[in-house]
């Protein structure tokens, strides 16, 4: 389980409400994680299916997978979404279950609803409706939704296990669970898993893979599935979150999962499909531009992660506006937390060097 204090909480929950309010209302921005049609197609959507959507629906689309290759829908169901965002995969599964089925579309960014209401109207689509709320406490009877699915949410949430815990509660016997989520392959520690802007850019909310599947298996979920993994922030524009994620081998992943008791799942559908690992290329890393030159540097090989933020304030201080500061690190929580201090004391993390498997080269400029 992830949690976090209240009051901690709060301040992650509302720094995903301004996030996710900033991609609806300016969809054009350059954000560290891929945003829009471009990014739906480079997750596996089929452009054919993206064409039966209004484009209000897809600029804003932030999923991390193609939750629907877990194959699962069918005519006349109930599904819900939770983290609906402005409608991409509501609206499909909206089109799936046909008029005599309905979706719920669940978010807690009123920017984004308000979106999503628009984008069905435009599809002519009467079977959608929105609720404004958060996957810890679904406003939902017990077993009343036969489809629960959702796309890049869920390591957002702080309380994972109330959040799947949930999930079991209002899906039927027999419902079934379609997701896309954000895995880690080695765990992170230390203040960043508390700093709210950082889990509002999805990779310190996330979980390592075998701990995310204990969680849904703990919820009573079962037959749970592993359809696929990409390797999603290579598509960042950001070099900075393209090395952090690598140092935490974070990828995304669908998979899918049955409240029993229940039918067997049918097969599902390939992911990701080969076109999805090149339809939207990456800037190119920082790592391959020329080597910034210092004007300082703090030889921090050894030290702890918690004791350079003092030395990085030092040493800002004493340089003038526009020149580098480079500082070495072999603490491996090195990798998120320096260029997570650069960013909030409003520095620019200029390149990343990997010197070997422990020791890394940062180069901030000062604002």
């Amino acid at each position: 389980m992830v949690y976090t204090g209240f009051a901690k909480r709060e301040l992650i929950l509302e720094a995903v409400r301004r996030m996710y309010t900033d991609i609806a209302r300016d969809p054009a921005r350059d954000y560290h994680v891929p945003v829009g049609a471009a990014a739906c197609r480079f997750v596996g959507y089929p452009g054919e299916t993206l064409a039966r959507l209004p484009a209000s629906a897809v600029e804003s689309f932030a999923g991390v997978g193609y939750p629907f290759a877990a194959n699962v829908l069918r005519t006349g169901e109930t599904v819900l979404d939770i983290g609906a965002g402005s409608g991409t995969d509501a609206l499909l599964a909206a089109q799936a279950v046909g008029a005599h089925g309905q979706v719920i579309a669940l978010d807690l960014t009123a920017a984004m609803l308000t979106k999503l209401e628009a984008s069905a109207a435009a599809a002519g689509l009467s079977n959608v409706r929105t609720l404004s709320g958060n996957a810890e406490s679904l406003p939902l009877p017990d077993a009343s939704v036969d489809v629960v699915t959702s796309n890049g949410v869920l390591n957002l949430v702080p309380d994972k296990q109330a959040a799947f815990a949930e999930i079991f509660r209002v899906l039927k016997p027999g419902g079934r669970l379609q997701i896309a989520d954000i895995a880690l392959g080695q765990p992170l520690s230390g203040d960043c898993l508390s700093n709210p802007k950082l889990w509002a850019e999805c990779i310190v909310g996330a979980t390592q893979e075998d701990a995310y599947r204990a969680l849904i298996e703990g919820a009573g979920l079962s037959d749970v599935q592993m359809i696929g993994r990409l390797d999603y922030f290579c598509a960042s524009t950001s070099a900075e979150t393209r090395s952090i994620a690598r140092s935490f081998n974070a990828c995304s992943m669908v998979l899918r999962a049955l409240k029993p008791p229940g039918s067997p799942l049918p097969p599902p559908l390939q992911w990701p499909p080969q076109r999805a690992t090149s339809a939207m290329p990456a800037a190119p890393d920082a790592e391959t531009l020329d080597e910034p030159t210092a004007d300082a540097v703090i030889a921090g090989y050894g030290e702890p992660c918690g004791k350079l933020e003092s030395a990085m304030r030092n040493e800002m201080r004493n340089l003038a506006s526009g020149q580098v500061l480079e500082v070495r690190a072999d603490d491996p929580l090195a990798r998120l937390g320096v260029p997570a201090w650069s960013r909030l004391a409003g520095h620019t993390l200029l390149k990343t060097l990997d010197v070997d498997a422990q020791r890394t080269r940062f180069f901030l400029r000062k604002r």
